[in-house]
């Protein structure tokens, strides 16, 4: 059992580097993309099986936009490259495992590939359908629009009410669709290696895919979940691996503390999400 854990990195070296020894084991290699603002990449601990992205393949991750997007295809160019995996794992730099680094390759060795990806489609989105995110793809969003500033925000919203409101679209603003259904759900995900082969083969040969996600809105809650869906591989759903807790209408999880460690640990996932060295280091006595 070959293991890459894709990390996704924009803050706290000391914090990455603990998680790096936390995962340590030779059946786990470790790729990091460390946000193109950041600047630490020097103070990530050296070892034969910690690969740090180069400069020229980290991006800027921007909210909401492709660039999230973007530094998971490095990591998946990086990791394909470097040899097979049997899995291929995507988690943030602020996440921590709630189970040993062993009990987590005694996991993924019981799955025989079973890809771990939540998906759903707008329609059943649980209590959230007055937000329609079919709205996401339907319309064309150009990319100074997208972000978390005050300007953009406004103007976004009057975009979306223009084109006919969150639960509509008039036909006059929809974009050319691509021929596929789209399904959403959380950027993290743990991916077997035949699908894995089969998204990268795709990617290369459609083009047409990455565009039309360049000028779409959360472009990382969709991109894989509808590629995993058009695979031949879609029947092996189960649910994604990461325990949070997601406020109603907030745009990120809110930092777990100590007073959540119970409940993540009956909660079946394997890693929790998310930490804060800075705000509450409980998890380092764990």
């Amino acid at each position: 059992m070959k293991i890459a854990v894709l990390i996704q990195c924009h803050k706290n070296a000391k914090q990455i580097n603990l998680l790096l020894n936390k995962l340590n084991h030779p059946d786990i290699d470790c790729y990091l993309h460390i946000d193109k603002k950041a600047y630490f990449e020097e103070q990530i601990v050296h070892r034969k099986n910690v690969f740090v992205l180069p400069e020229e393949k980290r991006v800027s991750v921007e909210w909401a936009k492709i660039s999230q997007v973007d530094a998971t295809i490095n990591l998946l160019l990086a990791s394909t490259s470097g040899g097979g995996y049997d899995y291929y794992w995507l988690i943030s730099g602020q996440d921590w495992p709630i189970y040993s680094v062993n009990e987590i390759i005694r996991f993924f060795e019981s799955q025989d590939g079973k890809n771990y990806i939540q998906y759903w489609n707008s329609k059943n989105y649980g209590d959230h359908k007055q937000n329609n995110l079919d709205k996401r793809n339907q319309i064309y969003f150009p990319q100074k629009i997208i972000g978390r500033g005050i300007v953009q925000k406004v103007i976004k919203r009057s975009w979306v009410e223009l084109t006919g409101g969150y639960n509509r679209t008039w036909h006059f603003f929809e974009r050319k669709q691509l021929p596929v259904k789209f399904y959403f759900g959380s950027s993290w995900w743990a991916l077997g290696r035949d699908t894995v082969d089969w998204i990268m083969e795709y990617l290369a040969k459609h083009e047409e895919y990455y565009a039309f996600y360049c000028n779409t809105v959360c472009p990382d809650e969709s991109f894989f979940q509808t590629l995993v869906m058009l695979s031949p591989f879609a029947d092996d759903k189960t649910d994604y691996l990461t325990y949070l807790h997601f406020p109603a209408g907030a745009n990120s999880p809110v930092v777990l503390g100590k007073s959540d460690w119970e409940e993540a640990q009956n909660s079946g996932y394997l890693i929790m999400r998310k930490v804060d060295l800075d705000v509450d280091d409980f998890f380092l006595k764990l």
